[in-house]
């Protein structure tokens, strides 16, 4: 069989941009790991070595275009504080992907994602698919944890891709998610006439819209 081709093209940030597609991303792990340090450079292309957690959950849109569909990500950035871990598991059912981040400058960022694996797999859905990333690989210097240990982790768990990252100098910081919208497009193809198989498609939310096939759901709020 022919291998598909997919052709994948980062948008702007457009009100008037008509998505075909639509899916939320949780981005998950540990305080200090960089979750919101990466999505500010994706965004902005910005940096700052202050730390400023995140209180509660925040989210940004971004848009890429996959073939001929657009996909609109909205991006939440999740508190790693136990004091909003209630309101995390709320979230989690309505996730296409799960990305978990660990920095590569802390061991226990990093042996705490099997913690993170199993609240996704508990209380996410099914379907949804779940991406490691390894931030910091920039601070050679302090790095406790190594790429191998980043692999050895996703194969054991079977998630869908690993990759190491730096929020800091930029390094692969958006090739994350043009692999991410690869993965959902594929999906979305593979379970046009049975959208309730796919990750895209979380039962009670419209978490992806297909305008020409699937009929828009009912919303709920979070």
């Amino acid at each position: 069989m022919e291998k598909a081709n997919y052709r994948t093209e980062v948008l702007e940030e457009d009100n008037n941009i008509k998505n075909d597609l639509f899916a939320k991303i949780e981005m998950v792990g540990d305080l200090e790991v960089g979750k919101t340090s990466i999505l500010k450079k994706i965004k902005n292309d910005e940096f700052s070595d202050k730390y400023n957690p995140t209180l509660g959950y925040d989210f940004i849109p971004y848009f890429v275009k996959v073939n001929d569909k657009i996909l609109k990500f909205q991006i939440w950035d999740m508190c790693g504080n136990e004091n909003y871990r209630s309101v995390l598991l709320n979230l989690y059912r309505n996730a296409a992907i799960g990305i978990l981040v660990y920095s590569v400058t802390s061991k226990e960022s990093f042996d705490k994602l099997e913690e993170w694996i199993e609240q996704l797999k508990t209380y996410g859905s099914p379907n949804t698919k779940i991406i490691l990333l390894g931030n910091k690989c920039d601070d050679k210097n302090n790095r406790v944890v190594s790429f191998k240990e980043g692999q050895d982790l996703c194969k054991k768990h079977n998630l869908e891709f690993f990759m190491e990252t730096s929020a800091k100098d930029g390094f692969k910081s958006p090739n994350f998610l043009e692999m991410a919208a690869t993965i959902l497009y594929k999906d979305y193809e593979a379970h046009k006439d049975d959208p309730e198989q796919s990750s895209l498609c979380i039962r009670g939310e419209s978490i992806i819209l297909d305008r020409n096939s699937f009929r828009k759901q009912k919303k709920e709020r979070c």
